[in-house]
């Protein structure tokens, strides 16, 4: 254990920031939780000091909130502002794809078929943890060849602050299918190398994933 800490101590906040978002994004911290720094000390092997540095970055990214004398908890945003997130991310993630059709290598596309096929499989008989691990190494891997860091570093920020919200990615398993079907047309697309057609699947699957934790279709109303 002493190993870890010595080996996590050169590891940067935003890497270790990443993984806690990724805890968060893996439903570990529930939206509103309260975040206890030793117990995230503990869970990833980190000192004081990184922890600390890691909880300010993600307060930056807003994925969690600093309430003065009291801590630091996951975020929780209302539907409105979850609606807002949507809207950006399709802009965003969109606009992206033209990006990634330029730069996206053909070793890379088959890496993603590969990916693809890991979720079908967890789809299947795979946990909750396995599809979103999945699903976060595909999507990663799509806007790491965007071109353009900021971009990349804004579309995970937007994409890990709507796990603020009570809407759930995943409400149904005919939902996980739509997702896998997704992801192979968007493989489809990419040794295509047809952008828009990318980019409207990219709208479809954000759009798509519109709905409560009780299995509803959200509204502003409700």
């Amino acid at each position: 254990m002493e190993q870890s800490r010595k080996s996590r101590r050169v590891v940067s906040r935003r890497a270790l920031a990443n993984e806690i978002a990724q805890a968060i994004r893996l439903r570990m911290y529930r939206p509103g939780e309260w975040l206890r720094q030793i117990d995230l000390e503990e869970k990833f092997q980190a000192t004081r000091f990184d922890v600390r540095a890691a909880l300010e970055e993600l307060a930056v990214r807003k994925t969690i909130e600093h309430v003065p004398n009291r801590g630091y908890r996951v975020a929780e945003i209302d539907l409105a502002t979850y609606f807002a997130i949507r809207d950006t991310r399709i802009i965003l993630e969109t606009g992206a794809m033209t990006g990634v059709v330029a730069h996206i290598t053909e070793e890379a596309i088959e890496r993603l078929a590969v990916l693809a096929r890991e979720f079908g499989e967890a789809v299947v008989s795979g946990t909750r943890i396995e599809q979103s691990e999945i699903n976060g190494a595909f999507h990663h891997l799509i806007y790491a060849h965007c071109g353009n860091p900021v971009l990349e570093e804004t579309i995970w920020a937007l994409r890990d602050r709507s796990r603020g919200s009570q809407v759930t990615v995943w409400a149904s398993h005919q939902a996980l299918l739509a997702s896998d079907r997704d992801h192979h047309a968007m493989i489809e697309a990419l040794r295509r190398r047809d952008a828009p057609r990318l980019a409207e699947l990219i709208r479809h699957h954000i759009d798509k994933d519109m709905v409560d934790e009780t299995g509803q279709l959200p509204s502003l109303s409700a």
